[in-house]
């Protein structure tokens, strides 16, 4: 389980060093690859096995609805695959950086079966406005 947050620096070729917690994480479950995906104001970083169930998941949908054709097409088109090298750094795309406003610095945060990568302005945004007790208030359980 991902759990922590972490803030790391991006090099001059987009690569994030993956907190060595998480590597662990990782290589326990002999995961070799990650998919990132853009979110609405950050990216995921999912394990491949984790990946692959959402993938499942989402065949599942009713495809006559244009609003989950619609998601389906957005998800998977700006989803991309990494494989960590031996330094345990991934690459991340540029376009999907630029698209949630993440530049040189980064925080990353472990949450259940993912890893999250936020700019730093948005994490720190986001916690400002973000209590437990708003959210649990429409928590679906």
């Amino acid at each position: 389980m991902f759990s922590g947050s972490y803030k790391y620096s991006l090099d001059d070729k987009n690569r994030l060093i993956i907190p060595v917690k998480f590597r662990e994480i990782l290589s326990a479950e002999g995961v070799d690859k990650l998919y990132v995906v853009k979110g609405d104001s950050h990216l995921f970083a999912f394990p491949l096995p984790i990946f692959l169930e959402l993938s499942e998941r989402l065949k599942s949908w009713d495809f006559t609805k244009e609003s989950n054709q619609n998601y389906v097409r957005l998800f998977f088109s700006d989803a991309f695959d990494v494989a960590p090298d031996k330094q345990g750094r991934i690459i991340l795309p540029k376009e999907l950086c630029e698209k949630v406003g993440i530049d040189s610095e980064v925080v990353v945060i472990g949450v259940l079966n993912r890893m999250e990568i936020w700019s730093p302005e948005k994490w720190t945004d986001f916690r400002e406005k973000a209590t437990l007790r708003g959210f649990s208030a429409n928590l679906e359980i």
